[in-house]
């Protein structure tokens, strides 16, 4: 009776698990959709708790709201909030193992590249507890990277629990980093596009149907449950004059040399913090974002204040470029460090407060002729956003839809793809996510074959006209399998953890020959040692995984096949088809 119920349980779920293997066919793709909307659903609710901690902290810890806004404040309040909580954080920490440190960007792309998109427990809830404490206590960290860090484990979680196949879950994984970021922001468009830009670095229809429906569900549940939305306080927005366009290029020169100026500063900072205990590294980024917000309290911030005072032009030119500086290098230590937390609203800080300096140039070298320095705060954040990640698409419609101002799109067209294009072909700069992936000895494959293996399940191209045997038959067993409408042979050692794959021709040929013929019913044939001019040595495979798995456990083993499995209970596994390379080569050439 127990069989029987689990069998009614498991067979609609082999049904979806096999539906989702073609994410572009309608009902994979239905499904995966809905599946993004309930993901998006579960990282809103995360998002909202975890800024419901920070505001707690927030308003209930008197003095802080004073410095986020520039105010005068105590040495003492200052200088040991920062330093306290980084070594508190640094401590807690060193108690971990190294494999449970990371987080942010830069753990979601290594974990879909290397580990097919699962995602440990362990990293998630130190990144959740790591950053309030990093973000209450003033280091310069933003809230996008546990968010998005969240988003895609709950969603990576949900796949795994419903043993999606990896392509799937790879998708998912998209879906609740487009929610982190929307819900963060209040942002659902570029939350798709930085998932698709910064993250999958792709665009398919089958990533943004479901990836859509998660920023949407995410961004409605914080509209519901936050009060607190993120928000850019801009009265004007406009290019008074096309005299302005060449300043603008030079603008996005100097917001492009000064991005690639971070990315060098972190590496560097990399390199010689690492080899320190974490604890001592992250005191290190503590005590220099301390002194930072003594020397400029704008550095200290929770959200948009600091944004919204540059967009102001309340800063003067040269406390508007001591902020964004302070902010610089701030923001190097902490990432170099490891200190939970994003780097996306630290970069609009920096962006902000060098675009309201080239404002106030502005004003000073054209005149009237100069746009109102609050346009070039805004296109300062977008272009040190764009130039620092690399992602042009994804700087223009956050800058868009946090301002809501569409007569800024043109100028900010200019300013970001010039410093882009400043960072990566006069530097040879390139995202800083990356950067920081190969600093830890990874690399990420983003050529078309790599895409389009990764899109592709190994259900979608495996051979299900196949017969299970072992290494040796006998000649009656093998009339019944030729009988039988099969067009592979498999067979597996004892052992089942290998074996070899053969052409039911192969062995109808070796039948028909003198050495066949030859044979009684109960003689033993060796399907190794037959002659054969296909027989390929097989190895095993999952049932959910993507082609490349495939193609990287073929180039990896002695395998020149695979089978397709899937383990039932205990040591029982279940074949489910074959898998060779002419079926991987039509995954990347269809």
């Amino acid at each position: 009776m127990s069989r029987q119920i689990l069998h009614r349980v498991r067979a609609p779920l082999d049904r979806m698990r096999y539906r989702l293997s073609g994410l572009e066919t309608p009902p994979g793709l239905t499904l995966l959709s809905l599946l993004g909307t309930l993901c998006g659903l579960a990282c809103g609710g995360v998002i909202v708790l975890f800024h419901a901690l920070i505001d707690l902290f927030r308003h209930g810890s008197a003095g802080l709201d004073d410095i986020a806004l520039g105010a005068s404040v105590t040495v003492p309040l200052a200088v040991w909030l920062p330093i306290l909580g980084a070594l508190i954080v640094g401590l807690a920490y060193q108690c971990l193992a190294r494999d449970s440190r990371d987080g942010g960007i830069v753990h979601i792309v290594e974990r879909l590249t290397y580990h097919q998109g699962e995602f440990p427990w362990r990293n998630a809830l130190a990144q959740f507890i790591g950053s309030v404490a990093a973000i209450c206590t003033g280091q310069s960290v933003g809230r996008e990277g546990v968010a998005a860090h969240m988003g895609a484990t709950t969603s990576s979680w949900v796949g795994q629990w419903l043993q999606l196949p990896n392509n799937g879950i790879r998708t998912l994984v998209g879906c609740g980093t487009a929610a982190g970021i929307a819900a963060s922001f209040n942002t659902p468009l570029a939350g798709v596009i930085f998932a698709m830009e910064v993250v999958m670095m792709e665009y398919t229809l089958a990533g943004f149907a479901p990836i859509i429906l998660a920023a949407i569900s995410a961004t409605a549940v914080t509209h519901i449950w936050a009060t607190d939305h993120p928000q850019l306080l801009v009265d004007a927005a406009e290019l008074q004059s096309m005299i302005e366009l060449p300043y603008l290029a030079l603008c996005g020169c100097v917001l492009g040399t000064t991005a690639v100026a971070f990315t060098r500063l972190t590496r560097l900072l990399t390199r010689y913090l690492m080899p320190q205990p974490i604890w001592l590294r992250m005191l290190q980024a503590g005590i220099v974002a301390a002194l930072c917000a003594w020397a400029f309290p704008q550095t200290f911030q929770f959200g948009f204040e600091s944004i919204n005072t540059a967009l102001a032009a309340e800063f003067a030119l040269g406390v508007a470029l001591g902020v964004a500086a302070a902010k610089l290098v701030a923001t190097a230590f902490a990432v170099s460090s490891l200190m939970p937390g994003g780097i996306i609203m630290p970069c609009l800080l920096m962006g902000a407060a060098i675009g309201q300096a080239l404002g106030l140039i502005a004003m000073w070298l054209l005149g009237d002729s100069a746009a109102d320095p609050m346009l070039y705060a805004l296109l300062g954040m977008g272009a040190m956003m764009g130039a620092v990640l690399q992602a042009p698409l994804t700087a223009l419609i956050a800058i868009l839809e946090l301002a809501g101002r569409t007569e800024m799109v043109f100028p900010a067209m200019l300013v970001v793809i010039t410093a882009i294009l400043v960072a990566r072909e006069g530097y040879h700069s390139e995202s800083i996510f990356l950067t920081l992936l190969r600093d830890r000895g990874r690399d990420y494959k983003n050529d078309p074959v790599s895409q389009s293996l990764r899109r592709s399940s190994v259900v979608s191209y495996m051979e299900r006209s196949f017969r299970l045997t072992p290494l040796n038959i006998t000649l009656a067993e093998a009339h019944d399998i030729v009988g039988q409408d099969a067009r592979w042979i498999l067979a597996r050692r004892d052992d089942g953890r290998s074996g070899y794959l053969l052409p039911l021709a192969d062995l109808l040929r070796y039948m028909l020959s003198e050495a066949g013929e030859s044979l009684a019913d109960d003689d033993t044939i060796a399907l190794h040692k037959i002659p054969a001019v296909n027989r390929l040595q097989a190895g095993p495979i999952h049932l959910r995984a993507t082609m490349q798995e495939a193609f990287d456990t073929l180039r990896r083993t002695e395998a020149e096949a695979l089978y397709v499995q899937r383990r039932v209970r205990g040591d029982e596994r279940t074949i489910y088809g074959v898998l060779t390379r002419d079926a991987i080569e039509r995954a990347y050439l269809r």
